[in-house]
């Protein structure tokens, strides 16, 4: 009589353990769940990231001189690979990945290597493009500061290169699209392109020397005293209206020596568009006498 009721509070505690290691199984199950889960998501965010950074660094290498910006930039895609491998050592594409970082970091350490430094653009979208890629290399040149990787002169050295290659890759590309006008012998689409270039510049504060003798050389080529710039300034020559291929209308010498005096870059840019207003009008009335 006393070994019945014992065994039905035996049974008793036995069902409330199993039903307690049940609630834990399926708590630590859910655990391992919800932790695989946030590791999922975390390594697709970190490998989102790695994405654009390889593309920002194949982006900068046909962009920048300096190596030194570019491996700057790959530096921070080695450190995502390593997050991504403490979070899954098992995954073997994130190692081969880590071994092309590495790899590509041997090879920007060559900085004699030859390649073809080109800042064309063929439109708007790919300019917008290349010139976020140079603002997150700027944010990241300025992490790596904040890391004590890279002094207070060499952050001020590359934020300015790559402020100039920023600017560069609009005015470029835009000049480009003017010698391009003017082959075809359009030369209001030419003049508007170059026009469009020279505001840019005229309207960034930058101090690159450069900057100035462009400005000079852009009031140069809408006045008719050259057709393009000096190699030196635009090495990306290939679209370069040929010798033998008229300048564009000349203007008064005199009024463009004077603009070019001028400190105040709206008014200079009120005179150059004066200018090219005239060059339109002077363009329709020849085509009406011809008609």
């Amino acid at each position: 009589l006393f070994i019945l009721p014992m065994s039905a509070f035996a049974s008793l505690i036995l069902f409330i353990c199993i039903a307690i290691g049940s609630m834990c199984l399926v708590a630590y199950s859910n655990y391992k769940v919800g932790k695989a889960k946030g590791i999922r998501n975390q390594l697709q965010k970190y490998k989102s990231r790695v994405e654009e950074l390889e593309d920002v660094v194949l982006a900068l290498d046909q962009l920048c001189e300096n190596r030194i910006i570019v491996k700057l930039v790959n530096d921070d895609v080695i450190e995502f690979y390593e997050k991504m491998i403490a979070l899954d050592p098992s995954a073997g594409y994130l190692s081969a990945g880590k071994a092309n970082a590495f790899a590509r970091l041997e090879e920007l350490s060559d900085i004699h290597a030859k390649r073809h430094i080109n800042r064309l653009c063929n439109s708007d979208a790919q300019i917008a493009r290349l010139q976020a890629y140079l603002n997150e290399a700027c944010r990241i040149v300025r992490m790596q500061h904040n890391r004590g990787k890279i002094s207070s002169m060499e952050l001020q050295e590359y934020t300015l290169e790559l402020e100039w290659l920023h600017l560069q890759v609009g005015v470029i590309s835009n000049i480009a699209q003017g010698h391009k006008a003017y082959t075809r012998q359009d030369v209001l689409t030419a003049n508007a392109f170059y026009k469009k270039a020279q505001t840019e510049l005229m309207r960034s504060g930058h101090p690159d020397k450069r900057r100035h003798k462009m400005i000079k050389q852009m009031a140069d080529i809408l006045f008719g005293r050259r057709k393009s710039l000096d190699k030196e300034l635009m090495p990306e020559d290939e679209f370069n209206p040929d010798n033998n291929q008229p300048k564009l209308p000349a203007e008064d010498p005199q009024l463009a020596d004077e603009a070019l005096d001028l400190n105040d870059s709206e008014e200079l840019s009120d005179i150059h568009t004066a200018m090219i207003m005239d060059n339109e009008k002077n363009h329709s009335d020849k085509m009406h006498k011809n008609h």
